[in-house]
């Protein structure tokens, strides 16, 4: 089994980026599954996973992706 970080660590992660998140746990008959959501500004996240601090972490990665700034498709020249 993986190690993910504690829920707490991820969640204040994700708060101090300025994420608004929740979390709820759906019993299913293959098992249970955790769904992470969250909101900053236009982006909404959407992570599950069968335990929750691997949601979490998985909701994290999509916050970090979204975070990083976008590459140009070519470099610019100045003018």
């Amino acid at each position: 089994m993986l190690a993910y970080p504690r829920v707490d660590l991820s969640l204040d992660r994700l708060r101090r980026g300025g994420w608004a998140m929740g979390d709820l746990c759906v019993e299913r008959p293959e098992g249970r599954v955790w769904i992470v959501t969250g909101q900053r500004r236009k982006h909404w996240i959407i992570a599950q996973a069968p335990s929750q601090a691997a949601a979490w972490w998985l909701a994290w990665e999509q916050a970090a992706k979204l975070a990083r700034p976008k590459r140009s498709a070519a470099p610019r020249t100045p003018r």
